[in-house]
C-alpha cells in the first residue's frame, strides 16, 4: 500500500480502512478479501489540505493493526527483504502537501510510485497487478506511460475513482448496452473553499461518469476528437449557445435536485467551467461545473430511442460508496484481471488534461492522442448499479 497520506475521511482512510476492519456489504458485514502486507506513507503528521489542516492517523492506525510501515517503495514491496513480497500494489496518491502544475493539475506522485513498483518488481524477478486511485497521472504523457509499461510487462493495471461504481438515482439506471447515442450532458456541483482549485478534482470525476454511461454506446469507445473548456466571462454566452433550450440540461439539473424553471439562469448564474467534449464518432458531451458547495453529478443521455437520466448516489459521511471500489481491488489482486479496461482511465486522464489546457490557453485543443479504442464490458460484478442505496 503505497499513500501520499492517511488523516480521517481521505482515501487511504476510506480504501484501506476498509481492508483492515472489513466492511458492509450485501446486507451484511464482510471481512476483506485480501490483507494489508505493508505501507509506504510519504507525508506524516499534520497537512495543510485544500486549505484544511489534517492529522495523520495512519501512524497509529497501522500500528495497531499490526502492519508494518516503510520508508521507501522498494521495501514495503519486498516487506524489508529481497524481492517481491507482496501479491498487489495500491497505489493511493490523493491529498497532501505537493505543488499545481502549469494548468492547475495537483502534482500528485502516482507516476513516480508507479515506475518505483515497477523497478522494484523487475529487480525481484516478479511482477504483481497495480492499481491507482483515481486517474493515473497529472500529466496525459505519463498516464500512456505508465499503461504501455504494464502492457510490455503483463502487468494488470486497474485505475479510477468510485463514482462509476456507486448506487444510481434511479436504482439501476444505465445506458442500455449497445445502443447508439447521440449527445450527453453532465450537470456537477463542485465543492470549493478558499484556496481550492475544483476544475480538475471534480471536473475528473464529471468525465469519469459521464465515461461510464458513454462507452456502452453501439460501437464501443473510438475516443475523442477535441475538447474545448471555457471560464470566467466565457461560460455565460458559451451556455446559451450551447444549452439554451436543452432538454437534456433541463433533466441533468432537475436530477441533482435542484429546484428552478430557469436552468439556464440558474446556470449562467453559478456556473464555473464549461467542458464542450466531441468524440471521434460524432457524439457529443457538455459538462458544466457549478460553483456552490458539496459534490454531486448527474448526467442525461440521448440517443435515437430513449434518454437515460441519473446520479451517482454518495454514502457520506460514511463513505459507503467506497466499499465497491475495494470489491474491484480486491478482484484485481486476487484473479490478477482487471475487472473494466484501464484504458477508460487513461482516456479520462487525457480529456481532464486537455479541458485544462484549453481552459488555460482560451481554444480549441485537438486531441488525436485520445482516439484511443476499447469494448466496455456488459456488466461489471459487485457494483452499487443495482443495488438499493441503503
Amino acid at each position: 500500500m503505497l499513500c501520499t497520506v492517511y488523516f480521517k475521511g481521505s482515501h487511504a482512510d476510506v480504501i484501506v480502512g476498509r481492508l483492515l476492519d472489513g466492511y458492509r456489504f450485501g446486507g451484511a458485514h464482510q471481512e476483506a478479501r485480501i490483507e494489508v502486507a505493508s505501507v509506504y506513507l510519504e507525508q506524516l503528521g499534520s497537512h495543510d489540505f485544500e486549505p484544511i489542516s489534517r492529522t495523520d492517523i495512519g501512524t497509529e492506525t497501522l500500528r495497531a493493526h499490526g502492519i508494518p510501515m516503510f520508508k521507501s517503495v522498494g521495501e514495503a514491496i519486498s516487506l524489508g527483504g529481497s524481492g517481491v513480497n507482496v501479491d498487489g500494489v495500491l497505489i493511493i496518491g490523493e491529498h497532501g502537501d505537493y505543488g499545481w502544475g502549469e494548468f492547475e493539475q495537483k502534482l500528485y506522485p502516482r507516476r513516480r510510485m508507479f515506475d518505483a513498483s515497477v523497478a522494484a518488481m523487475v529487480a525481484g524477478g516478479r511482477t504483481v497487478p497495480i492499481f491507482v486511485d483515481k486517474h493515473l497521472a497529472w500529466s496525459f504523457t505519463d498516464a500512456a506511460s505508465m499503461v504501455a509499461d504494464a502492457e510490455r510487462l503483463g502487468i494488470p493495471l486497474l485505475a479510477g475513482s468510485s463514482l462509476p461504481l456507486a448506487w444510481r438515482t434511479p436504482t439501476g439506471a444505465n445506458w442500455p448496452y449497445d445502443a447508439p447515442i447521440s449527445e450527453a450532458v453532465v450537470a456537477g456541483i463542485a465543492a470549493t473553499e478558499p484556496g481550492c482549485r475544483p476544475t480538475e478534482m471534480n471536473g475528473f470525476h464529471d468525465l469519469e461518469f459521464a465515461q461510464a454511461l458513454l462507452e456502452r454506446r453501439s460501437g464501443g469507445e473510438t475516443g475523442v476528437a477535441t475538447v474545448t473548456a471555457v471560464t470566467g466571462a466565457a461560460v455565460e454566452p458559451a451556455i446559451v449557445l450551447r444549452l439554451g433550450g436543452s432538454d437534456l440540461f433541463a433533466a441533468a439539473v432537475g436530477a441533482l435536485g435542484i429546484d428552478t424553471d430557469d436552468p439556464i439562469g440558474f446556470a449562467r448564474s453559478c456556473a464555473n467551467d464549461l467542458f464542450l467534449i466531441e468524440y471521434v464518432d460524432g457524439t457529443s458531451l457538455t459538462v458544466v461545473n457549478f460553483d456552490l458547495h458539496a459534490y454531486r453529478a448527474a448526467i442525461a443521455v440521448r440517443g435515437p430511442d430513449n434518454t437515460v437520466v441519473t446520479s451517482p448516489w454518495l454514502d457520506e459521511p460514511d463513505h459507503g460508496h467506497f466499499t465497491f471500489l475495494v470489491r474491484q481491488i480486491e478482484s484485481l489482486v486476487l484473479t490478477g484481471i482487471s475487472p473494466y479496461p484501464v484504458t477508460r482511465t487513461l482516456l479520462t486522464t487525457g480529456m481532464i488534461e486537455a479541458a485544462l489546457r484549453s481552459r488555460r490557453e482560451k481554444r480549441l485543443v485537438p486531441t488525436p492522442h485520445l482516439s484511443l479504442n476499447y469494448i466496455a464490458p456488459q456488466a461489471i460484478p459487485d457494483t452499487g448499479i443495482d443495488e438499493d442505496r441503503p
